[in-house]
């Protein structure tokens, strides 16, 4: 499966990532949050991944940090439920 899109970096240097999944955090609607990767292996097993808001003009998309400390924990806190609950679904 090849999910890569062209995105600007909030430097506006152009890349080419790879999404992993793109999702909503309660509390922050009307934002989308993004995480992706660069294709940077940490171990033989997995690539180093990143979170990142997603903000899309009419022709690109780009990558703006998350700066607040409480939306940060709030996107941390909403992949920490969705990875536990994929977790309790292959159990079943």
């Amino acid at each position: 499966m090849d999910n890569k899109v062209k995105v600007v970096t909030p430097d506006n240097q152009q890349l080419e990532i790879e999404v992993l999944d793109i999702f909503n955090v309660v509390g922050y609607e009307g934002k989308d949050y993004i995480l992706y990767s660069l294709g940077e292996q940490v171990d033989d097993d997995h690539e180093q991944a990143y979170i990142s808001i997603l903000e899309q003009d009419q022709d690109s998309y780009n990558l703006v940090e998350i700066k607040d400390a409480k939306e940060w924990e709030a996107v941390q806190n909403a992949i920490a439920e969705d990875i536990k609950l994929g977790q309790e679904a292959n159990n079943e």
